[in-house]
C-alpha cells in the first residue's frame, strides 16, 4: 500500500536490493523489474513510511533480516521476563479472553489557514476508521484494540502543514501529549509520494517526544486522494506503531513479517489485484491485509496473529 523513503531503524543506511520481478504484476504497475527497497536514502529518525499512489511497488521501511532479528531478538527478551512467549510464536490464544487495549488518541491538525482545517466531525470519521478496522468491523479478526478521541488542537502554521518532514522535530515535541500509552495522530499536506509514517513501539524510550504518527490529510475519509481515502493509511501507520511490519517484511525469505496466519509476499501489492502470489510457500498474497500496500477499497482486514502480536509487543513496550 503505502510508505516512502526507508527511514533507519537500527542502522544509518540500508542498501538497495532488487527483487526479481513479480510471478503477477500488480494492478497499475510497471511490467520492469520490482525493487524492494528502490529508495536508499535514510533519514535520521526511525519510522516507518507509506507509499503514495503512483509509482513502483517499493521504497522500503520494513527493517533488513537483521534489523528485524536484533529487534526480535531485544523483544523476546523482554516478553520472557513477562513470562510470555515469543512474539511470533504460533498461537491459538483465543482474542477474546485478552485484555482489550484502549488506547487514548490525541489528535493534532496541522494546517495553513482554511487549508487542512479538519472538522471536528472529520476528525471522528477518522478515529471511528480506526475502531471498525482495529474491531473487525470491515473483515477479519477483532483485534481487542480500541481507540477513544481524548481532544483536538488545532496549528495554524505554513511551514508546519506544507512541510512536516522536515518540521517534524519542532512540532513533536511542542504538540505531543499523555505517555507511552497515548497515541498522538499528526494531520498534515506531506508532500512527494508520502502518505503517512509511524515511529516503532521500540523507539519510544530513546526518542519520547517523536513517538506517533503523521498522515496526509487527504487520505482520511472522504479525503481528496483518490484510492487512498478511506482513512487506512492511518489504520496502517498505527499498525507499524503497534508493533506489525509489512505484510512483505523480508519477501519469501526468513521469518517473514513474525505472523504465522499472515502468508508470505515478495512484492507489496500496488493496486486492488486478484490472483496476486509470488512466494512458493502456501497461501496467496494478503492483498487484503491493512499491512500491504493495496488500494483502500481493497483493504479489509488483520489477522488474529497480528492481533496477538499486538498485544505482545504492547506489553514489553507500551503497558
Amino acid at each position: 500500500m503505502k510508505l516512502l523513503a526507508a527511514a533507519a531503524l537500527i542502522a544509518a543506511f540500508v542498501p538497495a536490493l532488487a527483487a526479481p520481478p513479480s510471478s503477477v504484476p500488480a494492478a497499475g504497475a510497471s511490467h520492469g523489474t520490482a525493487r524492494l527497497d528502490d529508495c536508499t536514502h535514510a533519514h535520521e529518525h526511525a519510522d516507518a513510511r507509506l507509499r503514495r499512489p503512483g509509482g513502483h511497488a517499493g521504497d522500503r521501511s520494513e527493517l533488513t533480516p537483521a534489523e528485524a532479528a536484533t529487534v526480535e531478538q531485544r523483544l523476546n527478551r523482554i516478553l520472557r521476563s513477562l513470562g510470555l512467549g515469543p512474539a511470533d510464536e504460533p498461537t491459538g490464544e483465543n482474542l477474546r479472553a485478552k485484555q482489550r487495549i484502549s488506547i487514548p488518541v490525541h489528535f493534532h491538525v496541522l494546517h495553513d489557514g482554511a487549508k487542512g482545517n479538519l472538522s471536528d466531525a472529520m476528525v471522528q470519521s477518522q478515529v471511528k476508521t480506526l475502531n471498525d478496522s482495529y474491531g473487525g468491523r470491515n473483515g477479519g479478526a477483532d483485534t481487542q484494540v480500541s481507540f477513544s478521541l481524548s481532544d483536538v488542537t488545532r496549528t495554524d502554521n505554513a511551514a508546519w502543514f506544507n512541510d512536516p518532514e522536515r518540521n517534524e522535530a519542532t512540532y513533536k515535541p511542542k504538540l505531543r501529549k499523555g505517555d507511552k500509552a497515548t497515541l498522538n495522530l499528526y494531520s498534515a499536506n506531506i508532500g512527494g509520494d508520502l502518505l503517512g509514517w509511524s515511529t516503532f513501539p521500540w523507539k519510544y524510550t530513546s526518542e519520547p517526544t517523536m513517538d506517533g504518527v503523521t498522515i496526509h490529510y487527504g487520505s482520511m475519509p472522504d479525503g481528496h486522494i483518490t484510492n487512498y481515502n478511506k482513512g487506512f493509511s492511518a489504520t496502517h501507520e498505527v499498525g507499524h506503531w503497534l508493533g506489525l511490519y509489512h505484510t512483505f517484511q523480508n519477501g519469501c525469505l526468513g521469518e517473514g513479517d513474525r505472523v504465522a496466519d499472515t502468508p508470505a509476499e515478495r512484492d507489496p501489492t500496488n493496486g486492488c489485484p486478484t490472483g496476486k502470489d509470488t512466494c512458493p510457500s502456501p497461501g496467496a498474497d494478503p492483498v487484503h491485509n491493512y499491512m500491504d500496500y493495496s488500494y483502500d477499497t481493497c483493504m479489509t482486514s488483520f489477522t488474529a496473529g497480528q492481533g496477538a502480536r499486538m498485544h505482545k509487543v504492547w506489553a514489553a513496550y507500551r503497558r
